[in-house]
Order: C-alpha cells, then sequence, then structure tokens
C-alpha cells in the first residue's frame, strides 16, 4: 500500500471556478467518510482519505498519468465526496450515474473523469480485495467495449504518477522533479511538443545535465536530424555511464551523418565501431530487441556499404544481421498453419521487400525522375544475396499506413481513412494523426515491381506529415479485404499490406 501522508501537494490542483462550482467540497469529517463508505459499500483506501482531507475533490493541474508500461491518460479531476458538488463520488455525475446510467462495469467506485467527456473513466477496482480491501486502479474505455486497462497497484501510486502536461509545466516545475521524472515525462509527451521537450532540458544549462538527461536530449536531437549536436551531448557522458544505449545512440548519429558514403569515411567507421560495441552489451544482456535497432542503423543508414565490406572488420555486427534480423524480417514459416488457408499460403508467396533502402521526402516524383532516384539510390544498394527482380504477383492491392494531414484535401481519389469520423476536437497542433487505406493498381494488370510500388508509395506520402519515420522498412501482409472503406468491391477479396516505416 502506498499512502500520501508526506506528499507534496504543491502544484497538484487547479483551482479555478469551475471546479469550486463542480468539484470541490467541503471540508471533510471522519463522519463524512463513514457515511460514504456506507452508501457506496466500499471501505475507502487510506491514500484517497488522505486526498480528501488535504482537498475534497478538485480539478488537476497534475493531470497526466505515465506509468512504467507507458500508459498515458489525461484527468480532468478527482472526485469528492460532497454530494452537492455535481462530480463527486455521491454527486448527479457520481458513481451511480456512470454504473446505472451510462453502464459502466460495477467492479467498485468511479474516482476520476478524464477529458474524453466519460468516454472512458479511472475506477477503484475491488474485484481482486473484495469491498474492503485496497482496491487497483483502473480505466475504463466505453469506445472500447468496456475495456479494462491496469493503471496503478493503489490508488497513492496513481496520484504519485501524476504530471503536469508537457504544454503546460513551466521550467522551473520540470526542474522540481527527479531525473527518472523529467526522462518519463519528456519519453511519453514529447511527441506533443518536441521543442518545448527540449527547450525545458537546454533551459536547465548543458553544463548542469546529468548523464541520463544529456543521453535524452541527444536522442530527441538523433530523432530531429541534428546528429552533430547530438554527437557533442553524447561525447559529454563519463565512460561509467556508457551503457549500450550510449554506444547506438552515437553510433545513430555518425551513420545518420555518414549516410551514403563510403566504406572509409571517418563517420562510416565511426559508427561501425559504436555498433559493433553496442552489440556486443546488448548480446550479453541478451536484449534481442535493442540488437534489432543496431541492426538497423547499419541496415537503413549507411546504405553505401555491404556486407563484404565490414565482415572481417566487424564480425559482431555481420553475424547478428545475417543470422538475426534478416533471417527474423524475412524468415518464411509454415508451423501451425492450415494447408486449406489461402491468406496463409499466399503471404508465404510475397515480398516484404525489408532489404530496399529508401527515405520518403515531400518531393513528388514524375516516373522518369523516380526511376534514375531509384536506380542512383536504391537497386544498387541491395544486398548481393537479394533477387533484383522480385514482383509482388497481384494486379490490385490494398495498402495502409500512418501519417498526419491537416485536412481531408490531402487524400487521393484512391484513399480513405479508417477512422469513422474525422472531428475538430481530435486535431493535435492542427493535424489528425490518422491511419490511411489506399487501393494501387499495377501498371501492366498483372503484377507489381519493387520500383512500381514504391514509386506509388512515395508520391501517396509525399504531401503527408510523417513525422520522422521517413525510413521505408518493408511491407507487411495483413490479409484479404472485400470492401476496403469503399475503395473495392471484390468478393473474393484483394490482399492487404502495411507498409512500416521506421525512424
Amino acid at each position: 500500500m502506498s499512502n500520501l501522508k508526506d506528499f507534496d501537494w504543491t502544484g497538484f490542483w487547479n483551482d479555478v471556478d469551475y471546479a469550486f462550482e463542480s468539484y470541490i467540497g467541503k471540508p471533510v469529517t471522519d463522519e463524512d467518510i463513514k457515511a460514504a463508505e456506507a452508501e457506496l459499500g466500499y471501505t475507502l483506501p487510506a491514500a484517497y482519505i488522505e486526498l480528501l482531507k488535504n482537498h475534497n475533490g478538485g480539478v488537476v493541474k497534475k493531470n497526466c498519468f505515465i506509468n512504467d508500461d507507458d500508459d498515458c491518460v489525461y484527468i480532468t479531476g478527482i472526485y469528492g465526496i460532497d454530494r452537492d458538488k455535481k462530480y463527486s463520488l455521491l454527486g448527479e455525475m457520481g458513481n451511480e450515474f456512470w454504473i446505472s446510467k451510462v453502464k459502466y462495469p460495477p467492479i467498485g467506485v468511479v474516482v476520476a473523469d478524464t477529458i474524453s467527456g466519460g468516454h472512458d473513466m479511472i475506477f477503484l477496482d475491488y474485484r481482486d480485495c473484495g469491498p474492503t480491501g485496497e482496491p487497483k486502479v483502473v480505466r475504463v474505455d466505453q469506445e472500447g467495449d468496456y475495456s479494462i486497462t491496469l493503471l496503478a497497484d493503489n490508488f497513492g501510486d496513481f496520484i504519485k504518477n501524476l504530471y503536469i502536461s508537457i504544454e503546460e509545466i513551466t521550467d522551473e516545475e520540470f526542474q522540481s522533479l527527479s531525473d527518472a521524472e523529467k526522462v518519463k515525462l519528456l519519453n511519453e509527451q514529447e511527441g506533443i511538443d518536441i521543442k518545448r521537450a527540449m527547450e525545458l532540458l537546454t533551459n536547465m544549462g548543458i553544463d548542469n545535465l546529468s548523464p541520463i538527461l544529456l543521453s535524452t536530449l541527444g536522442r530527441m536531437y538523433n530523432n530531429n536530424g541534428r546528429a552533430a549536436e547530438a554527437i557533442d551531448l553524447f561525447n559529454r557522458i563519463d565512460e561509467a555511464y556508457r551503457d549500450w544505449s550510449w554506444y547506438y545512440r552515437c553510433g545513430y548519429a555518425h551513420a545518420f551523418l555518414g549516410c551514403g558514403e563510403s566504406y572509409e569515411s571517418e563517420h562510416v567507421q565511426q559508427a561501425l565501431q559504436l555498433i559493433e560495441a553496442g552489440m556486443k552489451m546488448a548480446k550479453e544482456s541478451h536484449l534481442d530487441k535493442q540488437l534489432g535497432w543496431c541492426c538497423e542503423v547499419v541496415k537503413y543508414l549507411l546504405t553505401q556499404i555491404k556486407p563484404k565490406d565490414y565482415k572481417e572488420d566487424y564480425p559482431v555486427i555481420f553475424d547478428t544481421i545475417e543470422n538475426l534480423f534478416d533471417k527474423k524480417n524475412s524468415k518464411i514459416t509454415t508451423e501451425g498453419k492450415a494447408i486449406g488457408d489461402i491468406n496463409e499460403r499466399e503471404e508465404d508467396n510475397y515480398p516484404t521487400y525489408d532489404v530496399v533502402h529508401w527515405v520518403f521526402n515531400k518531393q513528388t516524383y514524375s516516373r522518369e525522375e523516380f526511376t534514375k532516384e531509384y536506380n542512383e539510390n536504391v537497386k544498387k544498394y541491395v544486398d548481393d544475396e537479394a533477387d533484383d527482380d522480385d514482383r509482388l504477383e497481384e494486379p490490385e492491392i490494398l495498402v495502409t499506413y500512418e501519417a498526419w494531414i491537416e485536412s481531408d484535401d490531402q487524400l487521393f481519389d484512391n484513399e480513405h481513412v479508417t477512422d469513422e469520423e474525422l472531428l475538430e476536437e481530435d486535431k493535435e497542433d492542427g493535424m489528425w494523426q490518422v491511419e490511411i487505406m489506399a487501393h494501387l493498381v499495377a501498371d501492366n494488370g498483372t503484377y507489381f515491381t519493387r520500383e512500381e510500388l514504391l514509386f506509388k508509395l512515395h508520391n501517396l506520402m509525399a504531401n503527408k506529415e510523417l513525422g520522422d519515420h521517413v525510413f521505408f522498412e518493408g511491407i507487411e501482409y495483413e490479409g484479404h479485404e472485400c470492401e476496403g472503406y469503399g475503395l473495392i468491391d471484390n468478393e473474393d477479396g484483394i490482399p492487404v499490406f502495411f507498409i512500416v516505416c521506421g525512424s
């Protein structure tokens, strides 16, 4: 159990007029608490009672819940127990309303609402502990068929994992956090406002940043095309703090600067040396996912070099890419498949194109321009053992990819967003994050060449924002569709492929 007796409530509440009107109740007494428990049928957790004694409900300034599992939920307010307040456990929009009227599951007590306006709610969940035990804190999603997600093992931990959002936090408030809390906030929210995320760190003064904060800022620089500045930051980190991630991130920065350069160039050699060391550390710690990240640096950034170039000098890189990365990304497995399953059989025959090196950008190409660029910057970088003529043997396909758009005017006639509706209130920084489905037809009516598919994909994406996910990493077969959001009408269905993009 985590209590809140010594919790610092400074800056926690947002005591605006609306909060006083609808949330904040009169000071509580022990009798009030006992009466509320009797009416609800549950013993309220000690940490929640501590909160009530500090503030009988209210709108929170620390409104962003982030836990170690990267769950992020935006809270509006926490309910008190004053029945005269609309948003309280016993009020008009209290526990009885959400369970009886809105049909949320009767798993315990609604304790907080979110910015969704009732489409997901925060509950004290008594299912495991019984009505007198210590409840967990969960999120119940009405739009997800009332699915339940664990947020915290107890109410105290829930409160301690609430942060001021990156859009609202001041420099002083940010600097009052521990380094671990700073990193947690930035990792979860930097995508909302990357400029502000970097500013929060640089405003502390580069010389004042700890190794973990230098590494975090360097990672953000890497993800935003500032590799040279990232290297300067990484070099400030003492060797005692250089783990696998240091070698990976510093290697990434050198590879970014060496992209397209020859094997002998300084940045390419620096990148390979660092990635080799990072891979050794990752292997020792059995970090397979991180090994894959290291492989991607070599495969997708150092496009000018081939495996035979580094086979002798960097054996760990060579062996890892050959025995782990390439086999994982292009293996064909039939284990557990039903012989009569058409979709499963066809998936085996589709190319993945994961050895193709291409970076999406804002330029729209003519076919002639693209062919020239493709021949110069893609075709010659395909691995020696790869078949340069692999075809996607389908006359038409559907593809899906993720992007940000400002308007549905950016969609072509052969595209449709998979969202049911684009609502203005769902925009962030003036843009919708969407998944787009597109219908593509092979020029020859029989099959797609690799070049043709990339050409069509590139021009579809050129007028949309991809963030830092601009590196083409292949296609993944997802099954067959008969309608494709109205793009096709084919009772037998045509294959759907997800376009994998990385950063």
